[in-house]
């Protein structure tokens, strides 16, 4: 499994369609242009929220606010974040200018490492998951998958408190099934549940660049269950017994993670670099960063790294010397490399390292580490 095209924030150059042919002259029509309004608004609107968010983080550190006052202010401008985001993807993925790659992964793998980065945030929210997986082989563009599984959770998490979800195989062919129900404490409201909000808007855009995705949404008397069937489910190689467990396999939730992973990350950019370490740590990889090329031959020197994130926007003024390093100490190192803002992002390959835009960290950086780890523990 290579690391995806990193999905979410996209820069208005990099979420904007390819040109609508010009009308006449003095024929303008903002219809031919809501693409472009949606990158500006979005774009201000998450410049303004993350301002917002380092003052109040301000506040704390002098005192003048607590943390839990500092919760109460950042949780609506959290959400206003979330919601510029998911307006970036609908018109990244509505462009057209996604590269799609359809390669064979584990969606259950997939599905974990999104709960496992959600987790905190999950938790702050009073959400608890219980969730059953069962191997499931897809034929996807990594990207995709995982933006489905974010954006199915995100759609399921302000239904309720209880999601359980569950990933099987179903009917002949069989195709892989993954079902969200979120627990109610009341009758769902339908007009609430098949309201066409952002959320939803982004599964249907997902669903459609994909093309082998059916999406349905249901209401029952004690909640609200969110299916996704994908048409390009591969063959199981494993024998399925009656009570839908796998023969001769182990737990099926029990998933490889990032535990036991050592990242480095090296920028010259302070901000940068505690940006990146503050991603890769909430995944449960240790890691620490640097500043310099010579720093980075240290860490390199006293213990076994697995990933090596570089800022090439921010690079360490002795760079030629971590490169040295790297070329003749540590030849097979994975090197994820950060890139300029609005640059396109690149899945790892064969003999390619994979690519993150610098201005895309908080949304992209999480899953382009857990997709590259995943090749490398």
């Amino acid at each position: 499994m290579t690391t995806p095209d990193p999905h979410p924030t996209a820069s208005a150059s990099d979420a904007t369609p390819p040109a609508v042919p010009q009308t006449p002259s003095g024929d303008w029509r903002m219809a031919e242009h809501w693409p472009e309004l949606v990158v500006a608004v979005t774009d201000q609107a998450l410049e303004t929220v993350d301002r917002l968010l380092r003052g109040l983080e301000v506040l704390v550190q002098r005192g003048r606010l607590s943390d839990a006052e500092f919760q109460v202010l950042a949780t609506p401008a959290q959400r206003l974040k979330h919601c510029g985001v998911h307006a970036q993807q609908i018109v990244r993925f509505q462009s057209g200018r996604v590269r799609q790659s359809h390669e064979k992964i584990d969606l259950a793998y997939v599905v974990e490492s999104v709960l496992q980065e959600r987790r905190n945030d999950l938790a702050m929210m009073g959400i608890t998951v219980r969730r059953k997986f069962h191997p499931a082989q897809l034929l996807i563009d990594p990207t995709l998958g995982y933006s489905l599984a974010q954006a199915m959770l995100d759609w399921c998490s302000p239904l309720g408190d209880h999601i359980d979800l569950r990933l099987d195989l179903d009917g002949t062919p069989a195709r892989a099934r993954l079902w969200m129900k979120v627990q109610t404490h009341e009758p769902p409201v339908q007009s609430q549940v098949f309201e066409d909000n952002l959320q939803w808007l982004l599964l249907r855009q997902i669903a459609a660049t994909d093309g082998g995705i059916e999406l349905t949404r249901e209401v029952q008397t004690d909640g609200v269950e969110l299916t996704a069937v994908f048409r390009r489910t591969l063959a199981p190689q494993i024998t399925v017994t009656d009570d839908a467990t796998p023969a001769d396999a182990g737990p099926s939730t029990t998933f490889k993670t990032v535990t036991g992973a050592y990242v480095l990350v090296c920028s010259a950019a302070a901000d940068t670099r505690l940006q990146a370490l503050g991603i890769v740590r909430q995944l449960g990889a240790t890691a620490d960063g640097v500043a310099s090329g010579a720093q980075a031959v240290a860490a390199m020197r006293d213990r076994d790294v697995h990933l090596l994130v570089l800022d090439e926007v921010h690079p360490p003024a002795d760079v030629a010397t971590l490169q040295l390093d790297l070329a003749t100490q540590h030849p097979t190192l994975t090197v994820l490399r950060l890139t300029a803002p609005g640059s396109p992002a690149v899945a790892a390959s064969p003999g390619q390292a994979a690519r993150v835009p610098v201005d895309g960290l908080d949304a992209a950086l999480g899953s382009a580490v857990m997709f590259t780890l995943s090749n490398v523990l």
